[in-house]
């Protein structure tokens, strides 16, 4: 299970400006402890004076809200995001040095971080990290506004545009995923045929049921990835990509396109930046629009078109592309859910997702299909 930040305003909420200075200069978290840490599950409540973290950036605190892991905090020099990750240093380091990289390569869809008075880009307390941002106002993009999802498409073009050249601070935590899809395909691929075995074992349960009425449509889908991507130049986008160096956002998603009164469209949360090549997110991104709209081709022609006005992919690009839109994803992920219980859903929850994405089985084949045919803008 990740990590998990909640809010607790207890008695702190009051409108009145002085009492917000002497109630709410402590925030309260809840942090559940990772799993994979193997230790027993528990829930951790941390107080956090928040005018001390402040005073690291000559900020004075008015008032705060609590919005999921950051503080809205109000200060004499405007609104302010402060963001709370328990990521460690290694970690921070090389999300903090990508964002920078984006700021000097002339990356303007996000704000840039706003350093301490002594110049570093976060601070430390013995429980979590802080790192401060302008606030952006806005909503998150909408699923089903193709304007919102056109400007998001080309502002993830110009992300990945931005990202090349870069040099990951020595020692950080990267989260190196280049060169790794196609080992991960064929462990899925393995785990795929495990799970058709526990579900024999366990006939009787629904989602069992449901994956074995459902696994002989979906392996042959996994075999036919992992054939397409050995015959595709993904080795060679690999070792390109280690002499061009870009990076991925790793969680392009619309709730991580901000779009702003103005109507203009930011890009935030880089928790999950990764080294892989750029075409992931965008396969990402696109499979996460594409459930919304039952896979209809000429959705994802329009933003992955638009995405090519400002990143023009190569027809090698486009060959792994149409090979990892084989692998059935989310079939594997919500099996593995299930069946090795990596999941805060419940049962019933998870069963009702899973038979949602394999009724719409025909309409992800009928994709695949078209768009086998879909062109590079690059001639390349």
């Amino acid at each position: 299970m990740k990590n998990v930040i909640k809010a607790d305003y207890g008695k702190s909420w009051t409108k009145n400006p002085t009492a917000v200075i002497s109630y709410r200069a402590y925030g309260r978290i809840y942090f559940l402890q990772n799993s994979k840490t193997r230790r027993p599950r528990m829930t951790e409540i941390i107080d956090i004076n928040l005018q001390e973290i402040l005073n690291h950036w000559d900020l004075e605190l008015y008032r705060f809200e609590k919005i999921c892991d950051v503080y809205k905090i109000y200060t004499q020099k405007g609104i302010k995001n402060l963001k709370v990750s328990p990521a460690v240093a290694a970690r921070l380091q090389f999300v903090h040095q990508a964002v920078q990289h984006l700021t000097k390569k002339g990356f303007t869809q996000m704000y840039p971080l706003i350093p301490t008075v002594q110049g570093d880009t976060y601070i430390f307390d013995q429980h979590y990290a802080y790192s401060l941002f302008d606030w952006i106002e806005g909503r998150q993009s909408n699923y089903k506004n193709k304007k919102e999802l056109i400007q998001s498409f080309r502002i993830l073009a110009d992300f990945h545009q931005k990202s090349y050249d870069f040099t990951a601070p020595l020692h950080s935590n990267m989260r190196n995923h280049l060169g790794k899809c196609l080992k991960h395909f064929e462990e899925r691929h393995q785990d795929l045929l495990r799970f058709k075995e526990m579900a024999r074992n366990d006939a009787h349960d629904p989602f069992a049921v449901t994956y074995l009425a459902n696994i002989n449509y979906f392996l042959p889908m996994a075999e036919k990835a992992i054939a397409k991507m050995k015959k595709s130049a993904y080795p060679r986008l690999v070792e390109r990509a280690k002499i061009t160096k870009p990076f991925c956002h790793g969680d392009p998603a619309a709730r991580n396109f901000i779009i702003t009164p103005n109507e203009e469209v930011f890009i935030i949360d880089f928790d999950s930046c990764r080294l892989d090549l750029p075409i992931m997110d965008l396969i990402k991104f696109t499979r996460r629009v594409m459930k919304k709209y039952r896979w209809r081709y000429s959705v994802a022609k329009l933003l992955i078109d638009n995405y090519q006005d400002i990143q023009p992919l190569t027809s090698s690009e486009l060959e792994v592309m149409k090979a990892v839109f084989f692998f059935p994803q989310k079939f594997w992920r919500l099996a593995i859910r299930y069946f090795d219980q990596h999941t805060q859903y419940g049962p019933e929850r998870l069963l009702r997702k899973f038979q949602k994405y394999v009724n719409n089985k025909d309409y992800l084949v009928l994709f695949q299909e078209q768009f086998e045919n879909y062109q590079s803008f690059s001639g390349e």
